[in-house]
């Protein structure tokens, strides 16, 4: 199934108003009240004067809490229950006597009960998968990050250069289960999406990554505290993770784009650029993509480069670097969610000096 959904996405790679598609969305019933409970097993010996400490602790951030010898092989866990509109979760830890507590591959000792009381607020919040943020998947259990993955990877066979970006969105027709939020960036949608951001037949997640970031934004999924998946649109932080614009191949270059490597005789005299790059596009039914917001802010102007290649028979992925490294460009090669390749022309990014 696309090659394991990417090795599902390589291992599992967060005032929101305006949203850009009129959507009907089956509401789910909102989580008004969550509850939290901790039961804390310890061996046969217990731990009475850690459980002391840690009674007065969790009494802090009432949080109810139960400390009790482990029955059998108990494991730690966390898990959740929801009546109604009663959400439920219940905390089974381990109590060291040493007074530290292990639970759900976390460790807290008193001596940093700040961490665990910002983690039983995620829980109160967000529920048993605790808050998002910083967590693999975009914080996304994994049913969640393969139904949007396999969502995504549907096709685009729309050129969308030309349309205005709101409307190169609702282009995508991205199912209503996924809302769009979009941030404080409104003034943007209606920029016009420039001509070589979208290749015929790449998927809704790699197209949508492209679009925006030629108007220099950005989308990643985000879990409500409700569950619910929602994808927000945003400007691009380099402190938030997002959607990336197609991934590395997971097979050899050859195995992901044979048709790049065909040998082919080559001559050409000063050739528009970008003409050359359609003309490869074409020849080999790889998308050439222009990465436009890093060339932009290079200030090369695409229109005026060209491309000179003494005649001489060479392969296509050869040629699109001989053409793009003299202009202080390259061509990165990436397959989108259903795993068709694709080229990505950005700037060469320097690399920093190593200071032994």
């Amino acid at each position: 199934m696309k090659n394991a959904l990417l090795a599902l996405a390589l291992v599992l790679l967060t005032n929101r108003s305006a949203i850009l598609v009129a959507q009907t969305v089956k509401p789910r019933r909102a989580v008004s009240k969550t509850n939290v409970r901790v039961e804390l097993i310890t061996d046969r010996r217990g731990a009475p004067l850690a459980a002391q400490r840690w009674a007065r602790i969790f009494q802090r951030f009432r949080v109810p809490l139960r400390v009790r010898r482990e029955l059998g092989s108990e494991r730690t866990s966390v898990e959740e229950q929801t009546t109604g509109s009663l959400r439920r979760v219940t905390v089974i830890g381990r109590l060291e006597r040493s007074g530290r507590i292990l639970v759900a591959g976390k460790t807290f000792s008193p001596a940093n009960s700040t961490a665990l009381g910002k983690w039983l607020e995620g829980l109160r919040t967000f529920g048993a998968r605790g808050d998002p943020k910083g967590q693999p998947a975009f914080g996304l259990s994994q049913g969640q990050f393969q139904e949007l993955f396999e969502t995504l990877a549907q096709p685009v066979k729309a050129d969308l250069s030309g349309k205005p970006l709101s409307e190169a969105i609702r282009s995508l027709q991205i199912p209503s289960s996924y809302p769009l939020q979009l941030g404080p960036v409104t003034d943007k949608t209606t920029s016009k999406v420039p001509p070589r951001t979208n290749g015929y037949g790449l998927s809704r997640g790699s197209t949508l990554a492209a679009i925006l970031s030629a108007a220099g934004l950005a989308f990643h999924p985000r879990r409500t505290p409700t569950g619910r998946v929602e994808l927000v649109i945003g400007a691009r932080d380099a402190a938030t993770r997002s959607w990336p614009l197609g991934w590395p191949p997971r097979l050899t270059r050859l195995k992901t784009a044979p048709s790049l490597f065909k040998i082919v005789p080559v001559n050409l005299d000063k050739s528009p650029l970008l003409e050359v790059i359609d003309a490869i596009a074409v020849k080999t039914e790889v998308p050439m993509l222009i990465d436009h917001r890093a060339i932009g802010t290079s200030r090369l102007k695409l229109n005026s480069l060209t491309a000179t290649v003494p005649a001489k028979k060479t392969s296509w992925f050869q040629l699109q670097k001989t053409i793009t490294n003299p202009h202080h460009l390259t061509r990165d090669l990436r397959i989108d969610e259903s795993g068709k390749p694709f080229v990505l022309v950005t700037v060469i990014q320097p690399k920093r000096a190593r200071l032994d």
